[in-house]
């Protein structure tokens, strides 16, 4: 968990440790409209300035490459060498990418 201040205003984050946490928070965050506009997207780097960016600024950003690194190894994204680039951009696309999986398997 982390403490962020900015004004007057103390923000909680809890960094999620599993894929369901995760999807959890994304679910409790976004709304059903949010969501359809996500599920039926056909790229998803259109919300790498939005959703991405939050993804990053507080899931990411926070946090040391050991724990980050961690958490990305929830997420199975291999490119055909056989190892995950990590980088803060392609994370967050990952985590999307998934979070859009699991929106259009739930339905």
């Amino acid at each position: 968990m982390v403490f962020l201040i900015l004004g007057n205003t103390l923000w909680k984050i809890n960094y999620p440790k599993t894929k369901e946490e995760c999807f959890a928070q994304l679910d409790a965050m976004l709304s059903e409209e949010d969501k359809n506009v996500l599920k039926n997207s056909e790229d998803t780097f259109m919300f790498h300035f939005s959703l991405g960016l939050w993804i990053r600024n507080n899931w990411i950003y926070p946090f040391s490459d050991e724990e980050v690194k961690a958490f990305m190894n929830l997420f199975e994204d291999e490119d055909d060498l056989g190892f995950r680039i990590s980088h803060p951009d392609f994370d967050s696309s990952v985590i999307i990418d998934d979070y859009v999986e699991y929106l259009k398997n739930k339905s």
